[in-house]
């Protein structure tokens, strides 16, 4: 009995990453064509039909930040990279949108790792400073 069991979990897990699939490149599909509510309609399936997904929570944390919810953002990167410790595209997101809530020190602490990783830290100047206006 308990083989069956097994199994049936390998099954129905093995679906449950199929669907989640499905639904994570529809998601992306809707967000190319500029449709965040349709968007956010399938990722949030995806995240749900697959937890240890760390793009799904990136493009997801992508919408968020798109429809200006910098908080929500900020919690799915932070979900990604917890999931995947070098998704140094998670560590810049975020850090920029860290850097959007005046979060200064944290958002260094992101920058700083993703330089780590690789990230030109030219470029990712230039990005930064294209964020919020001079003072």
């Amino acid at each position: 009995m308990g083989s069956i069991i097994k199994i049936v979990n390998a099954l129905w897990r093995g679906l449950s990453v199929s669907a989640a699939l499905f639904y994570y490149n529809w998601g992306l599909i809707f967000a190319r064509w500029g449709q965040p509510h349709r968007a956010f309609w399938y990722m949030n399936r995806a995240v749900m039909m697959n937890t240890t997904n760390p793009k799904s929570y990136y493009h997801r944390a992508s919408l968020f930040m798109a429809v200006g919810n910098l908080r929500s953002a900020v919690q799915d990167f932070t979900t990604a990279i917890n999931l995947d410790p070098q998704y140094t595209d998670a560590y810049t997101r975020r850090g920029m949108m860290y850097t959007l809530l005046d979060q200064e020190e944290d958002a260094r602490k992101d920058f700083d790792r993703a330089v780590q990783l690789g990230t030109d830290r030219e470029t990712l100047e230039r990005e930064i400073g294209s964020l919020k206006p001079p003072r």
